[in-house]
């Protein structure tokens, strides 16, 4: 059988949200684009499951972090609810859970030493200058950072957490949304604005060659019928960052001919951050019934549990509770399958509220997990550059011979990697670059 091909004038490869906005942008500007896409479906990091209690589950990104321009013009323009998450916080002490006013406000303190300037150290390095003797305060410091980062903080560039704290203040950043109809919302508004004559979508698309030449694209990829070839112009390469650093012959990685030497340094510089999210629906909202004084209303309990330290209600009414586990606890979750997390998470609930895991167990529903660092596709949740890692991303977006073009969350050097609003704003500026190259101009 002859291998189908396809011509267009651009392939994007990946459908996530850089992949979806590039492709958009591009097709906006009458050039004929191909979306191909590994997964079933769009969205990549972002994947919303919608149960039969009308429970919109998030797999993957869950928060809009404060009020960036990009997710708010999207949201305008879909008519899209954002509700504010707020509600009570609660530590988890030795004398159980316990209401605090400000649980951050100790983090803040710690972190306000962070700068831009002087040499780079990593986070681990900086806390032990910043917070001297005062262990509780560099404990305290350590897990808010590396579960919000996912990231090692012996790892971690403390250069790169200032930038990103200063992005995040410029769009109130301490303040989190979520999307009233779930985060796929988001996801119907981009590929509602994709022009049918203009983008071909290519789902369940898997691509494991690139082979490249200034001004020509060959992309070949495995679909549900057979092999499939790209040909183009140029290529937006929107993989995320585990899946360029994956070794090659491994499930989900991308060969490219000839190989993408100059992207050794930057690549070598960034890490994949690994983070696991379970959510659990009830039957009934079993910490209220059985005296647990919090979180009658929505809201977030801390505590240093060894699997699962951060829970929170995402609803006002609903019998559900999501927990996050990051960083070296998440990565001791990897791997172990589903049934494993979910009985880490039920030792952890029953610890944290002081009631026997029978009762959990009794009133659990269903239970929704997915393993991103197992997952070949993605390889972690988001990423973070490592001490010294100085222009990494900068150098990772820059495109090659006016021909590969490089977006997605890792390629984001102004403070806002690891973000939607980073991965879209990515999107627009490879999509930019391709159409400069289009008309003759030097990017």
């Amino acid at each position: 059988m002859d291998m189908k091909q396809v011509d267009v004038d651009v392939v994007v490869i990946g459908a996530g949200l850089a992949g979806l906005c590039a492709a958009r942008n591009l097709a906006s500007e009458g050039r004929r684009v191909a979306l191909v896409e590994a997964r079933e479906r769009v969205g990549g990091r972002i994947w919303t499951v919608h149960t039969l209690g009308g429970h919109a589950v998030e797999l993957g990104a869950e928060f809009v972090h404060g009020r960036p321009s990009e997710i708010a013009e999207l949201a305008q323009e879909g008519q899209l609810a954002l509700t504010e998450a707020s509600g009570a916080r609660f530590v988890y002490t030795a004398n159980g859970l316990e209401p605090t006013n400000d649980f951050l406000a100790g983090v803040r303190e710690a972190l306000a030493g962070l700068s831009e300037q002087g040499v780079d150290q990593s986070f681990a390095r900086y806390l032990d200058v910043a917070c001297g003797e005062d262990d509780e305060a560099r404990l305290s410091a350590l897990e808010f950072v590396e579960g919000l980062q996912g990231a090692l903080a012996e790892r971690i560039s403390a250069h790169s957490m200032a930038r990103s704290i200063r992005a995040s203040s410029t769009v109130e950043g301490w303040r989190s949304f979520r999307f009233a109809q779930g985060f796929d919302s988001l996801l119907k508004v981009m590929t509602a604005a994709l022009p049918s004559r203009q983008v071909s979508l290519h789902l369940g698309h898997v691509v494991h060659t690139v082979r490249w030449s200034p001004g020509r694209v060959q992309v070949r990829a495995m679909g549900p019928d057979g092999e499939v070839e790209f040909k183009a112009d140029a290529a937006v390469v929107t993989l995320p960052l585990g899946v360029l650093q994956a070794p090659a012959n491994t499930e989900g990685a991308v060969h490219f001919e000839p190989p993408l030497n100059s992207k050794q340094a930057p690549l070598a510089s960034l890490f994949m951050g690994q983070s696991m999210r379970v959510t659990m629906i009830f039957h009934e909202r079993w910490w209220e019934s059985n005296g647990v004084e919090a979180l009658r209303g929505p809201g977030t309990v801390y505590a240093r549990d060894d699997w699962f330290p951060t829970w929170w209600t995402p609803q006002q009414d609903g019998a559900v509770l999501v927990g996050w586990s990051a960083s070296r606890r998440g990565e001791r979750l990897s791997g172990r399958g589903d049934q494993f997390i979910c009985d880490k998470a039920v030792v952890s609930l029953a610890r944290i509220f002081g009631v026997p895991e029978h009762t959990i167990m009794s009133s659990l529903r269903s239970w929704h997990v997915h393993d991103w660092q197992a997952d070949p596709f993605a390889r972690g949740s988001f990423s973070y550059m490592a001490v010294d890692g100085g222009e990494a991303q900068a150098k990772l977006a820059e495109p090659l011979a006016g021909t590969l073009f490089f977006a997605g969350e890792a390629t984001v050097s102004d403070g806002n990697q690891a973000s939607v609003q980073g991965a879209i704003a990515s999107g627009k500026r490879a999509a930019s670059e391709v159409l400069a190259v289009f008309k003759g101009q030097r990017v």
